[in-house]
């Protein structure tokens, strides 16, 4: 705990946080796990119950003042559970990775990774050193737990550079039609359909139409409610065939589009009720820029 203090009091703009986690250190119990324990953190949510809550978030590499300044916004808020759509990290090596955890070592909340395209690199060292650093379900970087009435699918988009394929592809076609959850969320980082004046396009999922395509399609047959993505450092929401794709990539990195584009920094915040979950988009000033359901 001392060098964890230390390591913010030498940043006068994350004072702030210093006092949300001591709240958090008090408030919620010692797990004896650090937020690399993914297994823990999935067994901790299973038993929720609504109402609950938790925040989603996404490309936060080379943006170390405003991810503190968002994860204060959040914290003060007190979530259950903080996912992380990808993009932790500007490229895969153990440094990058000692500095992000060192930043979130003591945090008391499940943490739930997505793989980002910076988190892993070009090469298969790149994720064989990204599953080194969680304690991941089976070892693998795509998985899906079940919490108050929904199922919650964690997509490795960098795998098939773009595309959902072979035993992962099988495995999400067996998990979602054998689902009959409330709601049915996926997250995963790369955006399947991008804004016209994105700098990503023929960069994401749309890289490869017919297999992007094929993802909505199942997405669409199996009733997922609502897909949260990142890579695109913007906030985008937009709805195709009753399905709600949700942009979230403006947690730190450089943003890439202008204001009334969704081009500001920001976190998205559920709150899951029996019959519904409603969103907000919270920007850097803790304005609420968006609000949307999912029923």
């Amino acid at each position: 705990m001392e060098n964890f203090i230390n390591f913010f009091k030498k940043r006068r703009w994350a004072k702030g946080l210093l006092l949300s986690l001591s709240i958090l250190l008090i408030s919620f119990p010692s797990y004896g796990e650090s937020i690399r324990d993914v297994i823990q953190s999935v067994e901790r949510i299973k038993s929720l119950e609504p109402p609950f809550q938790f925040a989603i978030i996404g490309d936060s590499r080379d943006g170390e003042k405003v991810f503190v300044q968002l994860l204060q916004s959040i914290l003060d808020r007190r979530p259950d559970f903080i996912l992380h759509l990808g993009d932790m990290i500007t490229k895969p090596n153990e440094k990058e990775w000692d500095a992000f955890f060192r930043l979130l070592n003591f945090i008391r909340l499940s943490f739930l990774p997505v793989v980002g395209n910076h988190d892993v690199g070009n090469t298969s060292l790149g994720e064989e050193m990204y599953r080194k650093q969680f304690r991941l379900p089976e070892g693998k970087t795509y998985y899906a737990f079940r919490a108050g009435g929904g199922i919650f699918i964690i997509l490795d988009s960098e795998k098939g550079k773009g595309r959902i394929i072979d035993d992962q592809w099988l495995w999400l076609k067996d998990i979602l039609s054998s689902s009959n959850d409330r709601f049915k969320l996926a997250f995963l980082h790369r955006p399947l359909f991008i804004p016209a004046d994105s700098l990503k396009k023929g960069k994401g999922m749309d890289k490869y139409p017919f297999d992007r395509d094929n993802l909505h399609q199942l997405f669409l047959r199996t009733k997922v409610n609502a897909v949260f993505m990142a890579d695109d450092h913007r906030y985008d929401r937009r709805e195709k065939d009753d399905i709600l794709y949700i942009i979230t990539g403006g947690g730190g990195a450089p943003i890439y589009a202008l204001k009334d584009r969704g081009g500001y920094f920001h976190y998205v915040w559920i709150s899951v009720q029996v019959d519904r979950m409603e969103g907000e988009v919270v920007d850097l000033e803790r304005v609420i820029k968006d609000r949307f359901v999912i029923k």
